[in-house]
């Protein structure tokens, strides 16, 4: 199901079939971007509208945005310092603009992010307290927006699109005159668009759309309010609800190829994963650095918390060994987004688990169970088995495997077999001799690096399912 989820606390749920990317984007204009004049323009205006065109496209999944424009504006008003507004005095919508899309990003933070421009029109009229824009403080203004956003959001792109055609010599009842000089100079303002590309950060700065212009000069009567100016003179200007629409498909088919260029954000960057557990996770006599998990999360640009401890068991508190995990895993950090348990290895062998009995180990697996889930409310959790061994079937190793995915599968906790589905054939001395730590095949339990990047792909996927 494709959705479409506009500015306000509501939601367009579109049943478009099939779609791959989604996008956060944010449109910053004037009262065309506005949506000025629309009866409910809170579902007609340009942007509610793109987003809608975009949703409609097959490739597109989910478009969250934020409709940014303002009545009235120039350039000038969405600059970071007041003080450069003119005129002097008149409030700055940066700030607007920052905190809509830090809202935005909040909400979704692993979806690409896109900031559509268009601005000129106001700019290009003669205004009561000052003069139109001049073309180099037109890009003067643009560029430093722009390097201003891509400070803040250096992944995002920017798609900057011509004003659109509107007809000459009117007066608003402000007191701005538009003139044939006015449209002229916001031509020359489209024509300048790729010199503030070229200005600001390389390759994120695009020319978006150029044909709006050309249908609105044919389409003016049909698809833009008819308004009185100041003196009972007819002039178009504002597209209406069909105008919008078609706005709408032109910006969209200027975001389109960029936002298709731009690469995914990992939904795992930035987020905290700990693993738990006994040698398999500490590496036994090699660097943590060889293992698959914290390859892992170097890959996917994760912080990453080793809390293994060679010999350690799930039930059992050992001397030389330590705490059972399911107390140790109280000393862990609290504020993991990650937590990984590899373990069940010792608590198989030495005739440990028939020391404590199968009854109180699963007890003592689901003290740690519903203690991370506790712990972790908002943490997505995940169970490794350990590898298959000689003797498998009807073997302690078995009663420990399958016992972890009954418990832990009895609390939602995804469980993933390593004895059975890990392609990893620890019972071969041939493949041990390859994949194991030492090279001689006697070790039975510790992967080398060689090993731990045999089992990262297979690690990942099952990973991977689970994440948001």
């Amino acid at each position: 199901m494709r959705r479409l989820l506009i500015t306000l606390s509501f939601a367009i749920y579109l049943s478009l079939g099939f779609a791959q990317r989604s996008a956060n984007i944010v449109f910053i204009g004037n009262s065309i971007t506005y949506g000025a004049l629309h009866e409910q323009r809170e579902q007609t205006a340009p942007p509610t509208q793109c987003a809608r065109w975009l949703c409609q496209q097959e490739e597109i999944d989910t478009v969250y945005y934020r409709n940014c424009g303002r009545s009235g504006r120039t350039t000038y008003h969405f600059l970071p310092n007041a003080n450069d507004v003119v005129p002097a005095g008149e409030k700055t919508y940066f700030g607007d603009v920052v905190s809509k899309t830090r809202e935005l990003v909040k909400a979704h933070p692993t979806l690409p992010l896109l900031f559509s421009f268009m601005l000129g029109t106001n700019d290009a009229v003669e205004r009561k307290h000052n003069a139109h824009t001049e073309p180099d403080a037109y890009v003067r203004n643009l560029t430093v927006v722009i390097d201003s956003l891509l400070r803040l959001w250096p992944d995002a792109h920017v798609v900057l699109n011509r004003p659109i055609y509107n007809t000459s010599d009117y007066v608003t009842k402000n007191g701005s005159v538009a003139s044939k000089k006015s449209l002229k100079l916001m031509n020359t303002y489209y024509e300048l668009l790729p010199k503030v590309a070229e200005q600001c950060k390389p390759g994120h700065v695009h020319v978006g759309d150029a044909d709006a212009y050309a249908y609105f000069e044919q389409h003016y009567r049909a698809d833009a309010f008819e308004e009185k100016d100041a003196r009972g003179r007819s002039y178009w200007l504002h597209p209406n609800e069909k105008g919008a629409e078609a706005l709408a498909a032109f910006w969209g088919k200027a975001l389109l190829p960029v936002l298709r260029s731009m690469p995914a954000i990992d939904p795992l960057k930035g987020r905290k994963i700990g693993f738990i557990g006994d040698s398999y996770v500490r590496n036994h006599r090699e660097p943590i650095e060889n293992t698959w998990h914290y390859k892992f999360a170097r890959k996917h640009q994760m912080e990453y918390f080793n809390y293994g401890r060679n010999g350690n068991c799930i039930a059992l508190d050992l001397k030389q060994w330590g705490t059972g995990m399911y107390k140790r895993y109280k000393d862990m950090r609290d504020d993991l987004d990650m937590v990984v348990v590899i373990a069940g290895h010792n608590d198989a062998s030495n005739d440990r688990l028939d020391s404590i009995g199968m009854d109180t180990f699963k007890e003592r697996l689901g003290i740690l169970c519903q203690g991370l889930i506790e712990k972790y409310p908002k943490a997505q959790l995940f169970f490794f088995t350990p590898w298959c061994c000689e003797g498998f079937v009807g073997s302690p190793r078995q009663q420990v495997v399958d016992a972890m995915i009954e418990v832990c599968g009895s609390y939602g906790i995804p469980v993933f077999d390593a004895a059975r589905r890990s392609n990893i054939f620890a019972t071969s001395q041939q493949f041990r001799k390859i994949y194991f730590q030492g090279g001689k095949g006697t070790d039975t339990a510790h992967l080398n690096s060689l090993g731990h990047d045999r089992f990262l792909p297979v690690a990942e996927n099952f990973i991977l399912q689970y994440v948001e």
